[in-house]
């Protein structure tokens, strides 16, 4: 039973949705970021990244640096929570206090969208523009990026609750994105990096996520290395929602301007 104080989760839920979507329709410039950047290095850099070994294919650079840009959703799920207090609207919430997970999945499903969609672009002009071969299947790339796109929002509420302003935030943030995604074997393949990245890398979601993509696509295509990600990537998604979830404060004050 529902009352007037305790509104129903979903609608919680698709209040806070439907206002951050048009809020980031609104600043499609930062959006940029996570289309505009990919497609330019994937085009400049092409196979050149790649070795000479099977993996040397012009698509492969494609979905490698789709997927470290799809951690831009990092970067948006934290400013999605800083922008309450750039217009300065968390009073409100510290005052209401709705439901944390409704008010999480909220503020999530758009920066969520925007990750699936970027995948879904980038990956579909490898295969159709670029002629990566798809050995695995089409529901292999559909788990791993989903497990990606969730793994990416739930690290962005933890570094929201960790950091007290917004310019901290997006300098963690961007430093994630680049070594993790790097070390992660997105632009360069896992076997020609060097040892300590190879090693630094096996800590990042990116590592498993390209080795289950690169067995679905240049390799052979069996669900192993997929079951394996899905695990893996799946174990630190919970995790890091958890943490975020009961970390999340709607009474601490944070700055988004300083």
């Amino acid at each position: 039973m529902t009352s007037e104080n305790h509104p129903p989760f979903w609608a919680v839920a698709r209040a806070f949705a439907v206002t951050d979507s048009l809020i980031m329709w609104r600043m499609r410039t930062p959006l940029a970021f996570m289309f505009v950047v990919p497609a330019v290095l994937s085009v400049t850099l092409g196979p050149a990244v790649a070795g000479s070994g099977p993996q040397a294919v012009p698509g492969r650079s494609m979905v490698g640096v789709a997927v470290m840009f799809s951690f831009m959703t990092v970067n948006y799920a934290g400013l999605a929570f800083f922008r309450e207090y750039t217009s300065h609207t968390w009073a409100r919430q510290a005052v209401s206090r709705p439901s944390r997970a409704a008010f999480l999945v909220g503020k999530l499903l758009p920066v969520a969208g925007a990750g699936a969609l970027q995948l879904t672009v980038f990956w579909a002009v490898a295969f159709g523009a670029y002629g990566l071969p798809l050995h695995g299947s089409v529901a292999q790339l559909v788990v791993v990026g989903a497990a990606l796109v969730l793994a990416g929002c739930a690290l962005g509420v933890v570094l929201y609750a960790v950091t007290r302003t917004s310019p901290d935030f997006q300098s963690v943030a961007y430093v994630l994105l680049l070594t993790s995604g790097s070390v992660g074997g997105t632009i360069v393949p896992d076997e020609n990096l060097p040892a300590l990245s190879h090693a630094l890398g096996l800590i990042t979601p990116q590592h498993w996520a390209m080795r289950a993509l690169d067995e679905a696509t240049t390799g052979g295509g069996s669900w192993g290395p997929t079951l394996e990600a899905l695990l893996l990537i799946g174990l630190l998604t919970v995790v890091l929602g958890a943490v975020g979830l009961g970390s999340l404060d709607y009474r601490r004050e944070k700055s988004a301007l300083t």
